[in-house]
């Protein structure tokens, strides 16, 4: 009998064992268990925020703006609305290595001299390096037809003769931009003609923000040619009630490809 006790009371005292390492288990891990909220809130007491600047900006009342009465109170939503804060400078593009195209303080005839001369340039180049082809290949055609002994070897006045009655042939007639030059100075033109042959058959232009001065205005334009890519300055002078160029002048060259640049100041 006494046995028995002995043996209920060791199964009791096991069992109460087994219980008591269990529920410690339980709690150590309740413990180890931390809510993501807690940590979220633990990380944003522990911050250290940076102070708000201008913190009342957006609640502030503005007195007033231009063309609405003193009277009405505007919020910063209304102001907005009214397109009271688009006061800042406006913003155009730009081109590495030549700057701002922002040609708005060369609007109106000068602006459009300079952008008629650009595109007749664009012609003439065109229509130049078609004229030179062709003369190579009548020229190249006479030479083959003297060597072998034809009798219309000798026909070079006739074959110019046919050129300046056929109008879809390409002249090199540059007339239209000779106009848009101030007669004194249309040796500076000869020299850029003259010049931009190395960058090839000009295709495109850009007209850049110029600079004006008490005596002097400067108007950079930008030629992307097959070749070569120019940088140019063009001066514009008024004469009379119209606007002339009176230089214009390559002061930087490069490849297509940007590996050959050459500065020319």
């Amino acid at each position: 009998m006494g046995a028995k006790i002995i043996f209920k009371g060791i199964a009791v005292f096991a069992l109460g064992a087994a219980l008591f390492s269990c529920r410690g288990k339980v709690e150590a891990e309740l413990e180890e268990y931390t809510p993501l909220s807690k940590e979220a809130g633990d990380l944003s007491a522990a911050a250290q925020w940076a102070y708000e600047i201008e913190s009342g900006r957006l609640d502030k009342k503005i007195d007033s703006i231009e063309a609405v009465s003193k009277s009405v109170p505007l919020s910063p939503l209304a102001v907005v609305a009214l397109g009271g804060a688009a006061a800042s400078a406006p913003v155009y593009p730009e081109l590495d290595g030549f700057g701002s195209l922002d040609t708005s303080n060369i609007q109106g005839e000068l602006l459009e001299t300079i952008k008629t001369f650009c595109r007749d340039m664009l012609e003439y180049s065109k229509n130049a390096d078609e004229y030179e082809k062709r003369q190579a290949a009548l020229k190249a055609a006479q030479k083959e037809a003297a060597k072998n002994g034809s009798p219309d070897s000798g026909g070079d006045e006739s074959e110019s003769g046919e050129d300046s009655q056929d109008e879809n042939v390409p002249q090199k007639d540059s007339s239209k931009i000779d106009a848009a030059f101030s007669s004194r100075s249309i040796f500076s033109l000869a020299l850029f003609l003259s010049d931009s042959q190395a960058a090839g058959v000009l295709q495109s232009f850009v007209i850049g923000h110029p600079f004006v001065g008490d005596e002097l205005m400067e108007v950079p334009v930008r030629w992307t040619g097959q070749k070569q890519i120019l940088y140019t300055k063009l001066y514009p002078a008024q004469e009379g009630e119209s606007w002339k160029i009176q230089q214009i002048e390559i002061y930087k060259s490069e490849a297509n490809d940007g590996s050959v640049k050459t500065d020319r100041n």
